[in-house]
C-alpha cells in the first residue's frame, strides 16, 4: 500500500468517524430513559437517579476528548 493511498484510508475513517458522530443515531430502545448529556445543571438528578436504582445493573459512559 502506497503512502498516499494510506492517507486517504485514514482521511476516510477520520471523516466517517466525525459523521458518525455528529448524525449518528442517538436513539434509546423502547423502555429506556433517552440519552443525557451530564453538566452542571443535572449533575443533582442524575447522583440522585444512580443512587435510586442501587439494585439495577448501572452503566455509566464518560466520553473525553483528552
Amino acid at each position: 500500500m502506497t503512502t498516499k493511498r494510506a492517507l486517504w484510508l485514514i482521511l476516510a475513517i477520520v471523516l466517517l468517524s466525525v459523521a458518525f458522530y455528529l448524525w449518528g443515531s442517538s436513539h434509546t430502545p423502547p423502555g429506556q430513559r433517552p440519552l443525557a448529556a451530564l453538566n452542571n445543571t443535572n449533575v443533582m438528578d442524575f447522583q440522585q437517579s444512580f443512587n435510586a436504582a442501587a439494585a439495577d445493573t448501572r452503566v455509566v459512559l464518560l466520553l473525553s476528548p483528552t
